[in-house]
Parts: structure tokens; sequence; C-alpha cells
């Protein structure tokens, strides 16, 4: 499971910065690929699902997001977007916060159809 864990948050974090690369190279905003990066946590949920065959595979991603919302947003700040002025803090942790637990909720989402797929496939279901 900590493999798992570590794969999932390698994979964001290398998304964040790619992302943040192709965002200022081009100049569109690095908001634009949000929901790319929600689809990988439905995928790491679904595949954590299949190959944990239980709801801790919630956990490896819980870590990817936690991960996301905090080295990910860092190298993203440090590549493109920077920090915008006037946020405080709390703002930052409260948006963090947030983003984690929306990441965690769609990656539930892929785990329980990880869970239902290898239920069906061992005929557990």
């Amino acid at each position: 499971m900590v493999r798992l864990a570590i794969f999932f948050s390698v994979v964001i974090i290398t998304y964040d910065a790619l992302s943040a690369a192709i965002a200022k190279l081009v100049g569109v905003s690095y908001n634009s690929f949000l929901v790319l990066a929600l689809l990988l946590f439905v995928f790491m949920g679904l595949l954590a699902g299949r190959k944990i065959r239980s709801w801790a595979g919630i956990l490896p991603v819980v870590v990817a997001a936690v991960s996301d919302a905090t080295i990910g947003w860092y190298i993203a700040a440090l590549i493109g977007p920077g920090y915008v002025p006037g946020w405080t803090m709390r703002d930052l942790v409260t948006l963090a916060i947030e983003s984690a637990a929306l990441a965690t909720a769609i990656g539930a989402v892929g785990v329980w159809v990880g869970l239902r797929v290898a239920g069906v496939r061992r005929g557990a279901f």
C-alpha cells in the first residue's frame, strides 16, 4: 500500500509540474487542468480498489490528495502561476483542505468502482 501511495503521489506531482509548465508556455490558466487532475484521482481510486480489494484502498488516494494540495501546488507555484497576492496562510490552508477532501471523495468513487469490478470477477457480488 505504501508503494501505491508513493506512486500516486509521484504521478500527481509530476502532473502538477507539467500542467504548470504547459500553462505558462501556452499562456492558459493553470486551473484549466483541474478536470484532468480529478480524473486522475478516479483512476487512482479504481486501481487501488482493484489491487487492495478493500476500502483501505482509499488510503493511497488520500496520501496523493494531500501531496497534491501541498507539494504539487508548491512546485506548480514555483514553475508557473506563483503566489496570488492578497492570499493569507489561512486562505491557502482552507483551500488545500477543501481540495484534498474533494480529490479524496472523487477517488472514493474510483475505489467503489474498483471494488465492484474486482468483486464481479471473483463472484463476490
